[in-house]
């Protein structure tokens, strides 16, 4: 068997030997065919193109609601406004028994729930990060707030002073203050 070996790689090498030119060549010419074809090759970055499939119900949805609700891209890009995946996050609140959210009592939930979320910490090694540290600021250096929460301050402002001439119109409202935030969510 030791001498069956010792023969095969001998041969081996003698041929390898007498063509030097293909053997130094071939593993070149193959790295460049290789190399040429991952000039094409995209890395597909879309989570939703690799897992939702093609019509999913998903997709329909959201090209809906993006036709219903066009965003006016042109001013401050908020979380809500953002409608495909990303590094932000969502609450959706609603009531168990179907009721009114503009309600004083959801209201004033909504309202705490605003107040709990601006006020998380994330302690690190060295550093306290409070949602100060990664919300999206405006030219003034302040956190952005979603307008429906400036709506429902508002609205809850409007209750304590007994203000009945508040109303909440669709799609836009007018607040004290001169602002028209739109009610839908989107700007």
């Amino acid at each position: 068997m030791h001498r069956g070996l010792r023969t095969c790689f001998s041969r081996l090498g003698h041929f390898i030997a007498s063509h030097p030119v293909f053997f130094a060549s071939a593993p070149v010419l193959i790295s460049i065919l290789l190399g040429a074809s991952f000039s094409r090759y995209q890395v597909e970055e879309s989570v939703e193109h690799l897992l939702a499939p093609q019509h999913s119900l998903a997709k329909i949805e959201r090209n809906l609601v993006n036709s219903l609700f066009p965003v006016n891209r042109s001013k401050h890009r908020l979380y809500s406004d953002l409608q495909t995946p990303g590094r932000y996050g969502r609450v959706i609140v609603t009531s168990f028994q179907k009721a009114n959210m503009l309600d004083q009592h959801h209201t004033d939930l909504i309202l705490k729930l605003h107040a709990a979320v601006t006020k998380i910490q994330v302690p690190r090694p060295g550093f306290n990060y409070t949602f100060a540290h990664i919300c999206i600021l405006n030219n003034d250096k302040t956190c952005i707030v979603d307008d429906i929460v400036h709506v429902l301050e508002e609205l809850k402002n409007a209750r304590a002073t007994n203000r009945t001439n508040f109303a909440i119109t669709y799609p836009i409202t007018h607040l004290k203050d001169g602002r028209r935030p739109s009610t839908t969510g989107t700007q």
